[in-house]
């Protein structure tokens, strides 16, 4: 207790309490500060800034998302429960480095119609838990290497540029592991609905592919290629040329192996839906 009121009296002295949450919020980045970027703003060792941070925490000023990381509340917030203004600058605050990649970055793009409460966030950055939400904002995190991060694009939300995948990189990922956009069929309507755009271009897709190492993709992307859109002989080419040994399950998670496919060393777990494309 005693601890307490010494850390409110040494807030009421200069910089008052007003002037250090001006500065805190001029320069939190989607609201979001940490105490390391305290310290450096208040001028203090990073100990007296955690512990000045938890205080103004205490008095309603703050709230703490994770250990490091605070919220600098709206002045009119109120006593309402704080809630994250925008989720993916939350999430790039909080597991950088990552990218919005997924289902997320699969409805930005307009790949799908599906609706998904959580953000899903690729980050290299350790993790206990793969979903996990702060400020009322669900997450759904995958863990990757690091180089994995590199060369992806970036979106404006408000003043802050967020990693995301494009849209190549979105069905790149998609192709290494269906789970990422919600499952094998949903990757099948998004390959049917790409295909048919003036803009496709697969050559990326193949040389994202090539770049995150991943030969799973390919043996996916020329299989469903062949079946979907035989058209595209130079696609269905180039995915064949770089398969590699092994075999792996066309929908990993199914546990069942289906069919055999020698030829692109995949075990054909679920049924392919047919569109017509003409």
């Amino acid at each position: 207790m005693a601890t307490k009121r010494l850390k409110d009296n040494e807030l009421s002295r200069e910089p008052s309490v007003k002037a250090v949450l001006s500065k805190l919020s001029r320069k939190a980045v989607g609201g979001v500060v940490t105490v390391h970027e305290a310290a450096s703003l208040l001028g203090l060792e990073r100990r007296a800034a955690s512990a000045r941070l938890a205080a103004l925490a205490r008095r309603g000023w703050l709230t703490r998302v994770r250990r490091g990381f605070y919220y600098v509340l709206p002045l009119e917030s109120g006593n309402e429960p704080a809630v994250a203004p925008d989720p993916w600058v939350l999430a790039f605050r909080l597991f950088e480095p990552c990218y919005i990649g997924g289902w997320s970055a699969a409805e930005h793009w307009g790949l799908t119609e599906q609706l998904f409460r959580s953000t899903f966030v690729v980050t290299s950055a350790n993790i206990r838990e793969r979903s996990q939400t702060f400020l009322r904002a669900e997450f759904h995190l995958v863990r990757v290497r690091q180089e994995r991060l590199l060369k992806n694009s970036t979106v404006w939300r408000g003043d802050v540029r967020v990693p995301i995948a494009d849209r190549e990189r979105t069905i790149a990922d998609a192709l290494v592991d269906p789970t990422w956009i919600g499952g094998i069929r949903h990757l099948i309507d998004i390959l049917h609905s790409y295909v048919t755009e003036p803009k496709k271009d697969f050559p990326k897709i193949i040389h994202t592919l090539d770049h995150i190492g991943h030969a799973s993709g390919i043996k996916r992307l020329g299989f469903l290629a062949e079946t979907l859109f035989p058209e595209e002989s130079w696609l269905i080419e180039a995915a064949h040329a770089r398969r590699s040994t092994g075999v792996i399950r066309l929908d990993p998670s199914i546990k069942s192996k289906g069919r055999l496919s020698k030829r692109w060393g995949l075990w054909i777990n679920v049924s392919i839906p047919l569109h017509n494309n003409t």
